[in-house]
């Protein structure tokens, strides 16, 4: 009976070690009890809306609070596509400057010095939240030089974008983000 006993107890012990080794074997069909709590993800699409959901512009002079897409028209010609903000968009103006240092065009560099200086001066007023902790970026809408000479203000744009490039949906004004 002893070795009736020691045999029964051998194969338990292997049954175990079985078991064991196919419960280490990487096996991944058990389900994962996981669960990560994120932000909300503002939904967004990748589609651009149509050429007829906006105002077409080829000069255009940006307006705080404006919504508008960088596009080209049919003919391959660069223009401002001014939308709903409530439409998926790149940019948001959130405030503007005249640019009065100089009649002559002064260049994109200096341009964009200037907005560099001026443009985080009114983002808190805008957005809500101090620059550096907002989920936006900021980007500049300069004048160029073939625009320059044609009378009108010279209007730089101080711009609300995403990081990532993607497009926003609703205004930035207010969001506290």
């Amino acid at each position: 009976m002893g070795r009736m006993v020691r045999t029964l107890l051998a194969a338990a012990m292997i049954l175990v070690l079985v078991a064991g080794v196919a419960a280490c074997s990487g096996d991944t069909t058990a389900e994962s009890t996981t669960t990560t709590i994120g932000p909300p993800v503002e939904s967004t699409t990748t589609t651009e809306v149509p050429l007829s959901s906006g105002k077409q512009v080829s000069f255009y002079v940006p307006a705080v609070g404006e919504c508008f897409d960088l596009r080209a028209d049919d003919k391959g010609a660069p223009i401002h596509l001014v939308l709903d903000c409530a439409l998926p968009h790149q940019r948001q103006v959130f405030a503007i400057f005249d640019y009065t240092a100089t009649k002559e065009y002064p260049g994109q560099d200096a341009l964009e010095a200037q907005a560099k200086l001026e443009c985080p001066k009114s983002w808190e007023a805008f957005v809500g939240a101090p620059y550096e902790t907002s989920r936006y970026e900021l980007a500049f809408d300069l004048p160029d030089e073939a625009g320059w000479g044609n009378g009108i203000r010279h209007v730089v744009g101080c711009l609300i974008v995403d990081p990532k490039g993607d497009p926003i949906t609703g205004s930035a004004q207010g969001v506290a983000q």
